[in-house]
């Protein structure tokens, strides 16, 4: 044991524990604080930094916040803020999460007693992936995908991430999500053949980072596949509601897995929702899981208790959703806003020549920059990186983390900064890539 403690960093913790100290949640961590220091503003701070990599919604933010404030202003806390409550939520604030899940974001029935609420996104996919799959078992995630599941289903659950690559070049991706079941029986006969347990499918609809989307059709279709090998799986909607120039004649306006499960009724299908992107609050920590699976739910009621929503949040949300009038008004100004700053961004890449997915929804622009590459290896790629924010600000998030085959692309965050300050970075992006040699 001796020996073993003078091999560790950190003696005084366990070898989980200097692996958690010795290693930054996400490569962009420690610039994204420095940038957050250092924000623009065009009289106080006009050489200011542009933090575009983190997914946050600064375009609707302030509405929110006043809203909320004028929630706590004028109405009383109920008593049962006060006191412990049942770890899935509160009875009624459940009921009225349904309400707005049926009516806003699923367009189908919601019962709230298929609802489990936890302290944000990140604490639904801890504990569902916790109870659905055993230590080392495969969770296979379409690339590029969101960093930050790694350690979601990693650090507690232990289980493992597969990447799986459906695609070289941004040109080959349309506007619908990639994933198909020719893919799928591919990983399941590779995984198998290396006694490995397929056990989760993870799909983000709309996609972080591409901002793709699955029709109804391809949602159908993966979860047949799924429920016929026992395999979970999982879509998280936590950009539901965050759609881009959405018509209603849009051959793939979004369909939400609720519609799915609800047709099946099946124990391997389950939905993920929170409020920190739709609703502008990632500070306020509230995320759903959905599901029919009766057994799940249990579960979850023992293994949420450390994950507990603060009542004080519940009941904030809840009389927030209460306004019906308001909710509606809210998401629709909020694609606007969304539509304004995206067109912004891809008017810059366009007049760049850089290649990007046309997205249908999500705070993201999935940007091809490979042309600027000085070698095409994970260090240029993270040189290009660095390169851009040291001349002018714009932090954006490197594509190594995505893991994706492809060096040279990154994600933009077009929502993380208010659109005038968008267009301010935008410029400056401009001016130094268009004289930057290729």
């Amino acid at each position: 044991m001796y020996l073993i403690t003078m091999n560790l960093k950190y003696p005084s913790l366990s070898e989980r524990g200097n692996a958690l100290a010795s290693n930054p949640a996400r490569i962009d961590l420690e610039l994204f604080m420095e940038a957050n220091e250092n924000l623009y503003h065009p009289e106080k701070n006009p050489d200011g930094a542009f933090p575009l990599n983190v997914a946050e919604n600064q375009l609707s933010a302030t509405e929110i916040k006043n809203k909320l404030t004028t929630i706590f202003q004028k109405q009383q806390i109920p008593d049962w803020v006060m006191v412990y409550t049942s770890a899935l939520g509160h009875p009624e604030v459940r009921a009225t999460i349904a309400k707005f899940m049926s009516e806003h974001l699923c367009h189908c029935p919601i019962a709230p007693e298929n609802l489990g609420l936890a302290a944000g996104a990140a604490a639904v996919i801890e504990t569902s992936t916790f109870l659905l799959a055993n230590a080392g078992d495969i969770v296979v995630i379409p690339a590029p995908s969101y960093p930050m599941y790694t350690k979601d289903i990693g650090v507690k659950s232990h289980l493992e991430r597969y990447d799986l690559q459906t695609h070289f070049d941004i040109h080959e991706l349309g506007t619908t999500g990639p994933v198909t079941t020719t893919l799928l029986d591919k990983v399941l006969d590779e995984l198998k053949a290396n006694s490995k347990t397929f056990k989760i499918l993870l799909i983000t609809a709309p996609d972080n980072p591409t901002g793709c989307r699955y029709t109804e059709k391809q949602l159908k279709t993966l979860s047949e596949w799924c429920t016929k090998h026992h395999i979970h799986m999982v879509v998280n909607e936590i950009y539901g509601l965050s759609l881009i120039n959405e018509q209603e004649t849009d051959k793939e306006i979004f369909c939400s897995f609720a519609k799915i499960m609800q047709r099946a009724q099946s124990d391997y299908l389950h939905l993920w929702y929170g409020f920190s992107k739709d609703f502008a609050m990632s500070g306020i920590r509230i995320g759903v899981a959905h599901s029919l699976n009766e057994a799940f739910l249990k579960g979850l009621d023992n293994v949420n208790v450390p994950h507990m929503v603060s009542n004080l949040a519940q009941w904030g949300i809840a009389e927030l959703l209460k306004d019906n009038t308001f909710v509606k008004s809210y998401i629709n100004e909020n694609k606007k806003r969304l539509f304004q700053s995206y067109t912004l961004a891809t008017k810059t890449l366009e007049n760049l020549e850089v290649p990007y997915v046309p997205a249908k929804g999500s705070f993201f622009i999935w940007a091809d920059f490979s042309k600027y590459l000085k070698n095409n290896t994970d260090e240029g790629e993270t040189q290009l990186w660095l390169d851009i924010y040291n001349n002018t600000g714009v932090l954006l998030t490197p594509g190594k983390g995505f893991q994706h085959q492809k060096k040279g692309l990154f994600r933009i965050v077009f929502t993380a900064v208010p659109y005038k300050h968008l267009d301010v970075a935008m410029a400056r992006m401009y001016n130094y890539l268009s004289e930057r040699r290729i």
